[in-house]
């Protein structure tokens, strides 16, 4: 449960800062390598939690490993998405901009 609630801390201060971050900034890249990592990991544990609450008992270990490998795939393709890509602040960015309007200033 500390693991957790530090994440909670941790993606509470890591969320605004990569949204206010401007694009050219030399903060970026560590906020997205660890919201990267953080991300995956809040979600690994709180999906544990899940399964101790609503899965039966004979389940939990198939749910588990299950979890396991998703978030083992999402921590490297977010690390992927951050070393070889633009990264994910600037993917999710992307998500909201206007392509029409930027074709046009182009």
């Amino acid at each position: 449960m500390k693991v957790h609630h530090m994440g909670n801390v941790a993606l509470a201060a890591l969320t605004p800062a990569a949204a206010f971050l401007p694009k050219d900034s030399g903060y970026l890249f560590p906020v997205d390598l660890a919201l990267g990592v953080a991300l995956p990991l809040h979600s690994h544990i709180t999906m544990n939690m899940v399964f101790s609450d609503y899965v039966p008992p004979g389940m939990r270990g198939i749910a588990r490993g299950g979890m396991a490998g998703v978030t083992a795939l999402t921590v490297m393709g977010l690390l992927h998405l951050n070393l070889r890509g633009p990264g994910l602040t600037s993917c999710v960015k992307q998500l909201w901009c206007n392509s029409a309007a930027s074709k046009d200033k182009k």
